[in-house]
């Protein structure tokens, strides 16, 4: 399958399971759990067997992987460092989640994109820079990258820019030698409002790209 083909098809997943999900939360014993048996099964598949992290809703893939516990606050330690890296990014709002262990970063959308455009914006280039480190070792991080709108105009219509504006901005890592098998693409639309899309700055607000960067094998070795 075409490289273009294969990241529409995983758009059209990713974007279908987003909105079967509920914001950030997840039943006891769900993926989690299975990610943690898929790699106690046998030795032989215990480097190799991994979920398939694109057909996963967001809430799933910040479940996972579970850190082991030995290497938890080495862990903690390069997420703290990372933490602060990104944040001397004037661009960026930087939160923990998951106890630390989880980075978000959101990004303005109109410091990405134009208006209503779906090309990143030349300026763009400086402020995904930065990202690009955290992509360098396949599975050191898994990387989603969500991409929000405001409710201006229909839902098909805001589906259709995030999807288009989410794959520009993974075409831009693949671009810029990436390791992307860990880069997962949402487009969530107007779907997950930060505030009431009831003046110019809170819908400028709910524009957005979410960045979450989530501790990978690699890093645990």
């Amino acid at each position: 399958m075409p490289m273009k083909n294969r990241r529409t098809l995983i758009l059209i997943l990713t974007t279908a399971v987003l909105c079967l999900s509920s914001p950030y939360t997840m039943a006891e014993g769900g993926i989690k759990g299975w990610f943690k048996g898929l790699f106690g099964r046998n030795t032989e598949t215990t480097e190799t067997a991994h979920p398939d992290l694109a057909a996963l809703t967001v809430d799933e893939n910040l479940e996972i992987p579970e850190i082991p516990k030995k290497r938890h606050e080495q862990v903690l330690d390069i997420q703290r460092q990372e933490s602060q890296r990104l944040k001397g990014i004037p661009a960026y709002k930087v939160e923990n989640l998951r106890y630390n262990e989880v980075i978000r970063i959101t990004i303005p959308a109109a410091k990405l994109f134009a208006p209503n455009d779906t090309t990143l914006a030349p300026t763009a280039d400086d402020i995904l820079r930065p990202l690009l480190q955290c992509l360098r070792t396949p599975d050191y991080y898994h990387m989603l990258l969500v991409m929000h709108s405001d409710d201006t105009g229909n839902a098909a219509y805001n589906y259709s820019l995030t999807t288009q504006r989410v794959l520009d901005i993974f075409d831009w890592f693949e671009r810029n030698g990436a390791a992307t098998d860990f880069l997962i693409p949402y487009a969530a639309g107007s779907h997950e409002p930060l505030v009431p899309n009831n003046s110019t700055e809170n819908r400028y607000r709910n524009r957005r790209l979410e960045v979450y960067l989530i501790p990978g094998e690699a890093m645990f070795k």
